[in-house]
């Protein structure tokens, strides 16, 4: 996607058309209308702000916010800000709202600068910080601009970007405007509604959850005390190593199965991807990890994980099917997780292993045992796996 300059016009939306009911996510080939792993994600960053202090991408988790780029001294700075002080003004008094500028100059625009601009244009704003004016290390800068905003910038013109984002609440790109354009303006405006609207359903939700769960116990640690589940290195279904390292720090759910299965599996697996279905539709695919392993290595190859998981929709950014070997697969399924993984001659396939899904939350702790086959067991998976979400608990 090319950096727009302020002389140019941008028409944009699907077909052409604005659309008010919905927002697309953004990918480096075109939109999408749902989430998958192709959506465009803003990566983590940390940089200084007009305040003189670090700024990271953290503090902007479960805020919409509107992303520019330009240096306060370029010839179109004024037009810049007179665009974005329209949606600033319009969410001058709602905290979850943010507009984040980044410098193209960041020789000249030292933070005593980006204050000075800052102060000027949101002496309305109800709240500090909702306008933040980010400087650093040009190189950080610039490959930000690059790789997370998908912006090429004119080798002519490098400073004159008129690309704005819109940014939704988990880092995702979900419009994209031209700033020289007072339409698109009005359309970045609307489209930020939306998203809080998203954002306000899911509160409302949040919340509900929260007073019908507040009289209930916590969940339960499981197994002996102090356990967690221990290191790992396996392969996944891509051919690479997948080990505990790739969880990082997300809560997961687990089960053991094989392809050739001819009995439980193909209902477990039917199950992981309805899980997977919820997951996304929920907006938690970046926190929770479905991590089926396979019981018969010798057999279930990357390969063939690979067309198995194809065949049931499986999304590798929510899904991942591991094999490795046997000894290793067996001894944490009855070290690890406490579930069972055996040969036996008679069972079907060769194989016995348990139907149980296992919920781990993100500090490595078992939280619950689930009947993987059982459509009324999985909905209570899937409560409590939102339950955590909702309340993360900290380790006593």
């Amino acid at each position: 996607m090319l950096g727009l300059p302020l002389t140019g016009l941008l028409i944009l939306g699907i077909d052409g058309d604005h659309h008010f009911n919905t927002l697309p996510y953004y990918t480096d080939s075109g939109t999408i209308e749902k989430w998958t792993e192709r959506a465009q994600r803003v990566e983590p960053f940390s940089l200084i702000n007009h305040e003189d202090e670090s700024f990271d991408s953290k503090e902007l988790e479960g805020k919409v916010w509107i992303a520019a780029f330009f240096p306060t001294n370029a010839p179109h700075v004024a037009q810049f800000t007179k665009q974005l002080l329209w949606p600033n003004f319009r969410y001058r008094d709602e905290s979850d709202i943010m507009t984040v500028c980044f410098t193209l100059d960041a020789n000249y625009d030292q933070p005593e600068v980006l204050k000075k601009y800052v102060e000027r244009n949101t002496r309305y704003n109800g709240f500090s910080g909702k306008w933040q004016f980010l400087t650093g290390e040009q190189d950080r800068i610039d490959k930000l601009i690059r790789d997370s905003f998908m912006i090429q910038r004119d080798e002519a013109e490098p400073n004159n970007i008129a690309t704005l984002w819109l940014v939704d609440g988990q880092g995702y790109l979900r419009g994209v405007y031209h700033a020289a354009s007072e339409d698109a303006i009005k359309d970045a405006v609307e489209d930020i509604a939306l998203l809080q609207k998203e954002m306000d359903e899911a509160s409302y939700e949040r919340k509900k959850t929260l007073e019908r769960l507040d009289k209930e116990p916590p969940l339960p640690v499981l197994g002996p005390a102090g356990h967690t589940v221990p290191a790992f290195a396996l392969i996944a279904s891509d051919s690479t190593e997948f080990s505990h390292r790739d969880v990082n720090g997300r809560m997961r759910i687990v089960d053991f199965f094989f392809t050739r299965c001819p009995t439980i599996c193909p209902i477990m697996s039917s199950q992981m991807s309805r899980l997977q279905s919820l997951l996304i539709d929920r907006g938690m695919q970046n926190e929770v990890l479905l991590l089926s392993h396979s019981v018969d290595p010798s057999h279930d190859t990357p390969e063939r994980l690979s067309a198995y998981g194809e065949k049931l929709g499986r999304n590798p950014a929510v899904w991942e099917m591991v094999t490795g070997e046997k000894e290793a697969i067996f001894d944490l399924a009855r070290n690890g997780y406490f579930l069972t993984a055996i040969e036996s001659d008679t069972a079907v396939g060769g194989i016995f292993h348990s139907d149980i899904f296992a919920l781990v939350d993100s500090k490595n702790r078992i939280r619950g045992y689930y009947d993987g086959t059982s459509t009324e067991e999985v909905d209570k998976l899937m409560m409590d796996v939102y339950r955590l979400w909702i309340t993360p608990e900290p380790i006593p």
